[in-house]
């Protein structure tokens, strides 16, 4: 899978296909998340919720990982059109499934329009490694589309999604040929749902999940009961 032929107009066929849908996907709780130090983005693509995140946490080190040198050099020059500097952004190309973050590091991930990239055994194996990466009580934000639940919405959003599969699989050879949710991988790697939206007659959603803390033992809890 390669997004480096679509890299240069990704940002225009985002505009023409969802108008600014997806960016405010991705900003949805970017005002209320406790303000990160490290912030891990995965497939972060042309740049957008890059700048948005920059301009909101100028202090936060952010690492953006993507295969695509071109989405790279995109998200680069959003930045040069926001006249924001590189200090303290590090760019890696890497293939997700092969590059090792730093363990316990980030108190955010983001995962934007991402995840939806993949199938079911993928996510399997990806969603773990992401998540050895969070820090406790680290925040993870993810936008994707999703089935809308009912009625017309849904035979809408089933009719789109269809034919996104097909561009894309076509344009990029994209591995997944359906959505798959990404919720019970979360789950099962100790995060939360904190907070859902969602938008485009619920073809979209943006989701704050937070890593669950363990439970605190209480005290004298392994004392004898009384007799």
């Amino acid at each position: 899978m390669s997004f480096d032929s679509l890299a240069p107009v990704y940002a225009l066929l985002e505009r023409v296909a969802a108008g600014g849908g997806m960016q405010r996907c991705r900003t949805a709780f970017l005002e209320v998340i406790p303000p990160p130090r490290l912030v891990l983005m995965l497939g972060e693509g042309h740049g957008r919720f890059l700048r948005a995140c920059r301009e909101r946490f100028p202090s936060a080190e952010i690492t953006c990982v993507d295969a695509s040198a071109g989405m790279l050099r995109q998200a680069r020059q959003e930045l040069a059109r926001g006249r924001l500097d590189e200090s303290g952004i590090h760019f890696v190309k890497a293939d997700v499934f092969t590059w090792e973050p730093q363990s316990g590091a980030y108190d955010l991930i983001v995962t934007h329009f991402f995840l939806d990239c993949f199938r079911p055994d993928e996510l399997a194996l990806l969603v773990p490694r992401i998540a050895r990466a969070a820090a406790p009580g680290a925040s993870w934000l993810l936008a994707d589309f999703q089935m809308a639940a009912h009625g017309w919405r849904r035979l809408r959003s089933r009719c789109i999604l269809a034919l996104m599969h097909v561009f894309f699989r076509l344009a990029t050879g994209l591995s997944a040929r359906s959505l798959t949710p990404p919720e019970p991988f979360l789950e099962k790697a100790g995060f939360c749902e904190h907070r859902r939206v969602e938008m485009n007659w619920g073809l979209m959603k943006s989701l704050w999940w937070r890593r669950q803390e363990p439970a605190a033992a209480g005290p004298a809890a392994a004392a004898d009961p009384p007799r």
